[in-house]
């Protein structure tokens, strides 16, 4: 509890009213959790920004795994990767049928911690595909992701959908028509194979088209956030 002494009524009427959004703390107020509700209502929350794309090797993650992430820091041009190798998939290798298929374990516990660097998380369909799925992998693999509350994010697609009229939503016509160009490049079947084999020319290629979408989404997210209100939308 805080001291309400020093407080102006319609702060304390504010605070009550507040509820907090963290996962377990839902019957508490901002009277109640003080640091919860400063941390969110702090000026600059949200202003440490990571651009996050991962690649799969598919759209279902009880099917597929994380082959590897990168998380490009909008202050610099410092890109936080990683990606599976034969080691991780050896671990995992197993004549057993019933096998979950975990050789992305190490692979998510490396992205849950360097997404700490950042208080807010920009994706492209980041609400439909990339969050669910590293949730997914996360419980799957018996890692504790981050609990609601812990980042906000701003997801591209959303912008593009909401406040702009083109063809396609896609990161790539988005590029090519608002930016004025893009780096896509494409996964070819050989390449996501060779991923699954652990062939390092083809996790290296996995990587590099990796890297090449945060680039572009953040050249996007940079062209676009001002047609947009920023909204801290918990992950």
């Amino acid at each position: 509890m805080i001291d309400i002494t020093r407080m102006k009524a319609d702060e304390i009427k504010k605070r009550a009213k507040w509820k907090c959004p963290l996962d377990g703390h839902s019957k508490h107020n901002g009277l109640e959790h003080p640091n919860c509700y400063e941390k969110l209502h702090t000026a600059n929350f949200g202003d440490r920004i990571g651009f996050l794309d991962i690649e799969t090797t598919d759209l279902n993650a009880d099917y597929g795994i994380i082959t590897c992430y990168c998380i490009k820091d909008i202050n610099s041009n410092k890109i936080y990767e990683d990606a599976i190798n034969l080691d991780d998939i050896k671990k995992y290798c197993s004549k057993k049928r019933d096998v979950e298929p975990k050789e992305d374990t190490r692979v998510i516990h490396s992205l849950i911690k360097d997404m700490s660097n950042f208080d807010r998380l920009v994706l492209h369909y980041g609400c439909g595909f990339d969050l669910p799925f590293i949730r997914t992998r996360a419980v799957i693999c018996k890692i504790d992701y981050p609990k609601f509350g812990a980042y906000v994010m701003s997801d591209t697609w959303v912008m593009l959908k909401k406040k702009f009229k083109l063809s396609r939503n896609s990161l790539e016509n988005g590029c090519r028509k608002l930016v004025g160009k893009s780096n896509k490049d494409r996964l070819s079947m050989s390449i996501k194979h060779g991923a699954l084999r652990g062939e390092k020319w083809a996790i290296d290629d996995m990587l590099v088209h990796c890297r090449k979408d945060v680039i572009d989404t953040e050249a996007l997210y940079n062209l676009i956030k001002d047609y947009s209100r920023k909204t801290n939308s918990f992950i």
